[in-house]
């Protein structure tokens, strides 16, 4: 006679790691976004239009859960120049939330606060398959049991993603920062900016040298 049973142990404490898995980072695509009136400011120099929440907007979950953990902001930010002149905006304006100048926080440190960790999945390679076997003719039994390390792959490709995912976002925050885009005459651009603000507000931008 011949018994076959599967047992799937942990050898660390892992609800964590049965539920929580690496997450693959969806762009952000500013010039995609669809930017509410009611967050657009005009004036004769620039028309600003702003967006929250576009980690949440593109099922970042796992982004938009360190962006709040971490008191930021991630904002997609759409500017028309309506002068006759070119503006840079990380140099010839500053960012307003209503009447007060905020400092957005350098995107490459936004994305050091934003990442998912990677080590951590290394915990998934203590993820043992048991096998055991009993085998007899009903007056004596053998068992015997072997151990497979299913965890070694999950922790590598769990590593892998979260790995590709971080550079994929740190690439489009620092890319697309908008404090580094000229706008030339009657025309717009689009891009991101990371905020250290634990409240939403009207955002705009406002010339302090025009060229």
């Amino acid at each position: 006679m011949k018994k076959t049973s599967t047992i799937l142990s942990i050898l660390l404490a892992g609800n964590f790691l049965i539920s929580s898995c690496a997450s693959s980072y969806k762009p952000i695509r500013p010039e995609t976004i669809s930017y509410d009136y009611n967050s657009t400011t005009v004036d004769p120099n620039l028309t600003t239009s702003f967006a929250y929440d576009v980690l949440t907007l593109r099922d970042n979950k796992k982004y938009a859960k360190k962006e709040v953990k971490s008191n930021l902001r991630v904002v997609s930010v759409k500017v028309v120049n309506n002068t006759n002149a070119p503006i840079h905006l990380g140099k010839d304006c500053r960012l307003l939330m209503g009447e007060r100048e905020i400092i957005p926080l350098d995107p490459a440190i936004a994305s050091k606060k934003l990442n998912q960790g990677v080590p951590i999945y290394l915990l998934y390679s203590l993820l043992f398959l048991n096998i055991t076997k009993q085998s007899g003719d009903g007056y004596a039994s053998k068992t015997s049991t072997t151990s497979i390390p299913i965890g070694l792959p999950i922790a590598a490709g769990n590593m892998m993603v979260a790995g590709t995912a971080n550079k994929i976002m740190r690439a489009e925050l620092t890319g697309h920062n908008i404090l580094n885009k000229t706008v030339g005459p009657g025309e717009t651009v689009y891009g991101i900016v990371c905020l250290t603000e634990s409240v939403t507000g009207k955002l705009k931008f406002d010339i302090i040298r025009a060229n």
